[in-house]
């Protein structure tokens, strides 16, 4: 059964329907860190540039590095500001034809979702799930693509067609883990809710 979304307890995505005189404005930012909704990892991208002294640069590789939250409990020793440490990373060669993935910690630290940013076509990778190696590193569990996730009627009106500067995929939608961090739920803009189990990688649609 899938969980209510109002449950969920990662940092969330939540995009209006935008129209495309609204896309013609700014282009979606450009995000360089994200943390779990209880604030105790941080993601933290690093890139690697083609032409890094040009005025002009290329990015061809991204890190996520995955700190987490110092808390001092052995020292006896407080701070307002928070202090972090390195976890564990994921690489990836820069995505054609898209922007920087989003980047979404699990709040036990060990999962890591990317969200393509890309326009919505059937047969493009939209999700990625990784979790942290019990000896360092990462595995790459399972990618999703947009076929996997929309019906089969939602991709016929709203996806495939031969046009640019359409909405992202996920706007209109809401992105987040489920409570205690065991699924990576998706509401579409339609109603639904999509969960996909982080370890055994089943999809349960609602």
């Amino acid at each position: 059964m899938v969980k209510p979304l109002s449950r969920l307890t990662s940092v969330a995505v939540s995009l209006l329907a935008l129209t495309s005189a609204v896309w013609a404005g700014p282009l979606f930012p450009a995000v360089g860190a994200a943390t779990s909704a209880n604030g105790k990892f941080l993601v933290a991208m690093e890139f690697e540039y083609l032409n890094p002294d040009q005025q002009v640069t290329t990015i061809t590789r991204v890190s996520y590095r995955v700190l987490r939250r110092e808390e001092f409990i052995n020292d006896k020793f407080t701070t307002t500001n928070p202090f972090w440490s390195h976890d564990w990373d994921v690489g990836m060669t820069f995505p054609k034809g898209g922007g920087i993935p989003l980047s979404f910690i699990s709040n036990d630290g060990k999962y890591l979702v990317l969200v393509s940013v890309t326009e919505p076509f059937s047969d493009f990778t939209v999700l990625r799930i990784y979790r942290e190696h019990r000896y360092g590193g990462e595995d790459l569990l399972r990618t999703y693509k947009l076929k996997d996730i929309w019906t089969a009627d939602e991709l016929k009106a709203h996806a495939n067609l031969p046009s640019t500067g359409r909405p992202l995929w996920f706007a209109g939608s809401t992105l987040g883990f489920s409570a205690g961090s065991s699924a990576f739920v998706v509401r579409t803009p339609w109603g639904r809710e999509v969960r996909l189990d982080l370890d055994g990688g089943a999809i349960h649609a609602q």
